[in-house]
């Protein structure tokens, strides 16, 4: 069987600037703690750090204004192919995507080695829901569809597993850290409901039965989108906690490196 595969992915998040250049957060939060590299824990302590940045600055980060909230979270643009095989082969073009729910997130360290600079995580998100309008083109399951409208994605219990490779470097006395490689594993996900408004052109009645139908086996509608959602969200997560790591000194999370 053949999966979606990203054809593109635009978001919009910008870095913000100051007169004299890159914008840096020049003093440390009280809610970050700043880990010991040579504590035993110290990827349960990054782990809360990231955690109390998703909860703490769920409406945006500090002189960081371009980013946006945190939740919910707003991305431009992300489009998906299949070209032809198995039940699904459509084009779809999501925009004005809007994901709400990031924040109640928790985040448990699962392996970081901090002095190899990889940092491993898990995340458990009880529920979250993505809201965009569409354009969607092709074979849906049983249906052949040519349709634009809002779709809506609830999904809950969701288990991701996140690791990141980084390179340091310094910057007036503080060191920086630069993401070389992101990788997202869903590993698991406890429930889904998809909602594709319009579906048909105004046919209710079919429009319903596709719910049914796509809603009824969600398991197996989930595992064939989530190649696709494993690889946009590793180009997201690149690009925007470079963004975030380039504002946050890597220094206030770690000391010792």
């Amino acid at each position: 069987m053949k999966y979606f595969t990203i054809t593109t992915f635009t978001i919009v998040l910008g870095i913000a600037t100051l007169a004299a250049g890159r914008s840096i957060l020049s003093e440390k939060p009280d809610f970050l703690a700043t880990c010991s590299v040579k504590s035993s824990d110290v990827g349960a302590c990054l782990a809360k750090n990231f955690e109390a940045m998703l909860h703490q600055w769920k409406d945006g980060i500090p002189g960081l204004k371009s980013v946006g909230s945190l939740d919910p979270m707003h991305i431009k643009r992300i489009s998906m192919s299949q070209a032809d095989g198995g039940p699904i082969a459509v084009n779809l073009n999501l925009t004005n995507v809007e994901v709400s729910g990031l924040s109640e997130t928790s985040i448990k360290d699962n392996g970081t080695d901090i002095k190899n600079l990889i940092l491993k995580f898990k995340l458990i998100e009880p529920a979250y829901k993505v809201t965009s309008d569409y354009a969607l083109r092709g074979k849906l399951l049983a249906y052949e569809v040519n349709s634009k409208g809002q779709v809506i994605i609830e999904m809950e219990r969701v288990l991701q597993t996140l690791t990141m490779h980084v390179t340091l470097r310094e910057e007036d006395n503080l060191k920086f850290a630069e993401i070389d490689q992101v990788q997202i594993v869903w590993d698991d996900v406890g429930g889904m409901r998809v909602h594709f408004g319009n579906l048909f052109n105004g046919d209710a009645a079919l429009e319903e039965s596709a719910d049914e139908l796509i809603n009824g086996s969600w398991r197996f509608f989930y595992e064939i989108i989530r190649p696709a959602i494993q690889q946009s969200q590793e180009r997201f997560f690149k690009n925007f906690i470079s963004k975030i790591f380039r504002h946050i000194p890597f220094s206030y999370l770690v000391e010792g490196l």
